[in-house]
């Protein structure tokens, strides 16, 4: 594959993933850890859910050198810039769900996110197989699995912290924002979902990171 269409896949992978994270935070039924920790920061302040989603990043990423992760200042550039376009894509996306339709009934929020769950596990499956820059939340959870050395351990600190700042967040507000029935169903199904469509859609080039984190 040239290196090329490795940045086109990689950059669509990022979209797919906002496209899909629009979907779930449309739904209102629950959205992924780190996008209903931003849903709750956007709730209780003037930021829009992108830009509280780059706002909790950058706070990722500085938690990631405080845990003693070295990066250059091209790699930290860079997973911020990825980040601004993450978080931009998903306020476009949420945008036009706002002008074309927003679901109200509870079979219509279910289907949404039905289908933004798998948009969001294809995104990652493509972005951890093409892995140029790593997102803030992940380079925290490899940090955390170093630190506790362990990945069960470390996957499992790295969501609680969204959890418990979207759970804080919620309290200010008396109500649970972000976090629901589909954020429980996205942490059962998105492993598998990745593994399956990193089958359907592998890329001659995976590093031994990008196969750690797409373990978990």
């Amino acid at each position: 594959m040239s290196q090329q269409k490795r940045i086109i896949i990689y950059l669509f992978s990022i979209l797919i993933n906002a496209l899909g994270n629009s979907f779930m935070v449309t739904a209102a039924i629950g959205s992924a850890p780190w996008t209903s920790a931003s849903e709750a920061l956007a709730r209780i302040s003037p930021l829009t859910v992108g830009l509280a989603i780059v706002v909790l990043h950058v706070f990722a990423l500085a938690s990631a050198l405080l845990l003693g992760s070295r990066f250059s200042w091209w790699t930290i550039l860079l997973s911020f810039s990825l980040v601004v376009l993450f978080g931009t894509a998903i306020d476009f996306f949420l945008s036009i769900h706002q002008l074309l339709y927003t679901p109200v009934a509870l079979w219509a929020r279910i289907l949404y996110m039905i289908i933004g769950m798998p948009l969001i596990s294809l995104g990652l499956a493509l972005y951890l197989q093409i892995g140029f820059v790593l997102m803030p939340p992940d380079y925290l959870m490899k940090s955390l699995i170093s630190r506790f050395k362990s990945t069960s351990i470390g996957a499992t600190v790295s969501l609680a912290i969204p959890f418990l700042i979207a759970s804080i967040l919620s309290l200010v507000e008396h109500e649970l924002i972000g976090i629901g029935v589909g954020t429980f169903v996205f942490l059962l199904l998105n492993g598998p979902l990745i593994e399956f469509f990193q089958k359907h859609f592998q890329s001659p080039v995976v590093s031994p990171d990008e196969k750690i984190l797409s373990a978990l």
